[in-house]
């Protein structure tokens, strides 16, 4: 039992080297028909190659280069190769032409103007075309017209043919190249004159003219139908019998781990010998001229091995059945967890990747410079497109995919787009209606720096009203408080004029004089400050800036107001600095502002209270801080209390203009000092700055 197991075992080997060398032996024999073959395809498309226009076109455009760069023209010979080298698309074809070709010029007189030899060593005429495998002669007239004789070659009546096709292109076309001048920095067109009373011979020997067609790969070696065809059969025949040869009673083949390989790694193997079969089959059928050697025999049994071997594994479908199979035999089926997984994982970042692309427009700050941004987006389409255009016929395909997926994203951003800025368009209609509460509560994306200029321009709007509305109730106040504190004393002076005039009491005519003269003074004095603090507003005011000592000028000032300040009752207490404290004043203008503070003090300072003063040096500012306990209740606002004929006493009853302290604000302000009142229950606190 064991010596026929044996037995079976042998043949089963013997059958399996059989169906590999076998097939292999009959395509070593099929070599030299395919080397033969080969051949004629080769020649066929070498025909194909001299017969074809562009060929022939290059002959044409020789000429004119020739023509255009020859010594003797009005062009300078250098600079017109140097031009077309740089532009002209045609100069590249007559170069690689011109190191397999031989050729002369001739005037019409028929004096050599040019010639070149390859290295064929022959001076080409037009007796010695016959030496050459290829020779033609074209003449320009003195119009230019062009006639081709083609003297030597094996397809001279198709190329006569395909000449006359060619020269119509050629009849009333000019030929320009586009060049950059740097002296004037502009591109200028140079245009190529056609050839004139010239004759252009042309000649290529065998070897010049099949090294040009192998030196650009317009010819190589072809693996003719009949090659194809019997690789195939022979490989279905090898896997046919890998399936048909275990079905025998006496096959006995031990399954090993290599037959047990998994379906995708086969496939792949498998895949990857046929393509570098399909690529190299032209050379392996002519590597040798038609005769097989040793290499060949390897080459083929070792295609057949993994035939046989890849059809061995894939007959386990039939054995195990399909659902074990693929349950044990393939990786995907095996480790689709983990699989799904990893392209659940992918897929989101893919997904995340695209939504950072398409979202990345949004991020663009409108207001700064972008060429990064653009050279990203250049750069990331760049390198999409290279990828794509290296996978020759499937790029095109991936490409038509490729602009339905950037047409779809576009016209989605751009929707989008038009959405946000109808958005942007309503909420600027709103507002130009007036209504200024309207709010854009959606992302705007690119939009939003719009956004918040809206909002800006929102902002302002309303301050601009509300300062409109305080300006208007201002006016309205300004114009009550200017009438109520001219009309008093102006009251007063008609009232006692009247009396005067009536009474002969010389006492009583003697103390309406006075208030006579008082309450004209105090017109006076109400004018005066109407008429500075308006100056000052307008900046209609010259100052006389002077180092001014800010303490000695704010002592002489409560000196000279101290029997004001005795009247009031009222305790001053004053913190000076050691050191000198001045500043660049205006010493009058300051003085007036300084006079104003103390008198407002004075007017209105609770009687028997403290009043703080402070001056001191704070870095490069000069501060002078006053504190007093107000006798009226300050319900006023701070903002507008340095307006013109606004006073805190609102019933208007004691003495004052209401101007003191719009001056004193215009005054520093001219002076580009700050002026600041803040007040805190009955606490009335005045800061300024110099």
């Amino acid at each position: 039992m064991g010596t026929k197991l044996k037995s079976s075992r042998k043949f089963t080997v013997i059958l399996i080297i059989m169906s590999i060398v076998i097939p292999a032996f009959f395509m070593m024999n099929q070599y030299w028909n395919w080397y033969v073959s080969s051949e004629t395809v080769e020649e066929n498309a070498c025909h194909g190659v001299v017969v074809s226009e562009d060929f022939l076109r290059t002959f044409l455009d020789a000429g004119y280069i020739l023509y255009n760069t020859e010594n003797g023209t009005e062009k300078d010979p250098e600079e017109m190769k140097t031009v077309l080298r740089q532009n002209g698309a045609k100069i590249s074809s007559y170069e690689r032409i011109y190191p397999f070709l031989d050729y002369r010029v001739k005037d019409e007189k028929g004096k050599d103007i040019a010639k070149s030899t390859a290295d064929s060593e022959r001076n080409v005429t037009e007796t010695n075309l016959s030496s050459f495998a290829l020779g033609m002669v074209i003449t320009y007239d003195e119009y230019g017209g062009i006639d081709v004789q083609i003297k030597e070659g094996n397809y001279k009546a198709e190329q006569s043919v395909t000449f006359r096709e060619v020269i119509g292109e050629y009849d009333d076309s000019e030929w320009g190249v586009e060049t950059y001048t740097e002296d004037t920095g502009e591109w200028v067109s140079i245009y190529l004159e056609k050839p004139k009373n010239r004759t252009y011979i042309y000649a290529m020997t065998a070897e010049n003219l099949q090294g040009y067609i192998d030196a650009y790969g317009y010819t190589n070696y072809y693996a003719t139908e009949a090659m194809t065809n019997l690789v195939i059969i022979m490989v279905l025949v090898v896997a046919v019998l890998a399936w048909l040869l275990p079905a025998l009673p006496v096959w006995q083949l031990k399954e090993t781990r290599i037959l047990r390989a998994p379906l995708e790694v086969v496939t792949i193997l498998f895949l990857i010998m046929v393509e570098i079969l399909d690529n190299n089959l032209w050379w392996i059928a002519n590597r040798s001229m038609g005769t097989p050697d040793f290499a060949d025999f390897l080459i083929w049994t070792v295609v057949f091995t993994v035939t046989f071997w890849a059809a061995t594994c894939l007959r386990q479908v039939y054995t195990l059945g399909v659902g074990a199979y693929l349950k044990e035999r393939t990786l995907c089926v095996r480790y689709w967890k983990y699989i799904q997984r990893a392209w659940i994982y992918v897929t989101g970042k893919i997904k995340g990747w695209i939504h950072y692309c398409y979202h990345f427009m949004d991020r663009i700050d409108l207001s700064q410079r972008n060429n990064r941004t653009i050279f990203k987006i250049v750069a990331v389409n760049f390198i999409i497109l290279a990828l794509i255009s290296t996978m020759w016929v499937g790029g095109i395909f991936l490409l038509v995919i490729y602009s339905g997926v950037l047409f779809w994203l576009l016209q989605k951003y751009f929707n989008e787009l038009q959405q946000k800025y109808r958005i942007l368009l309503r909420a600027t209609g709103e507002i130009a209606k007036g209504n200024l509460d309207v709010e854009i509560t959606e992302d705007l994306g690119i939009f939003s720096p719009f956004k918040q200029e809206i909002q800006k321009i929102q902002t302002g709007f309303k301050k601009a009203v509300d300062e409109e509305v305080k300006s208007q109730r201002m006016k309205t106040e300004l114009i009550t408080n200017v009438s109520h504190d001219l009309k008093t004393p102006l009251t007063a002076i008609i009232t006692y004029v009247n009396l005067l005039k009536d009474e002969k009491d010389e006492e009583k005519r003697k103390d309406y004089i006075e208030v006579l003269e008082r309450k004209s003074l105090r017109l006076k004095v109400l004018i005066e400050d109407l008429f500075e603090v308006s100056k000052a507003s307008s900046k209609n005011v010259t100052l006389n800036i002077v180092d001014v000592d800010v303490v000695n000028l704010f002592k002489q000032v409560k000196l000279e107001l101290e029997d004001k300040i005795a009247a009031a009752d009222l305790d001053f207490r004053c913190t000076y600095p050691d050191e000198k404290v001045s500043a660049l004043l205006d010493s009058q203008k300051t003085y007036r502002v300084f006079e104003n503070l103390l008198v407002n003090i004075v007017k209105y300072a609770m009687p028997h209270t403290r009043v703080y003063i402070e001056i001191a040096r704070e870095g490069e500012e000069a501060v002078i801080r006053m504190k007093n306990v107000s006798a009226l209740e300050l319900n006023f606002n701070t903002e507008e209390i340095t307006e013109r004929f606004v006073r805190g006493d609102a019933s208007r009853n004691t003495e004052g203009s209401g101007l003191g302290l719009a001056i004193v604000k215009n005054f520093v302000e001219l002076q580009k000092g700050k002026f600041k009142i803040e007040t805190e229950a009955d606490l009335f606190k005045v800061e300024v700055r110099f």
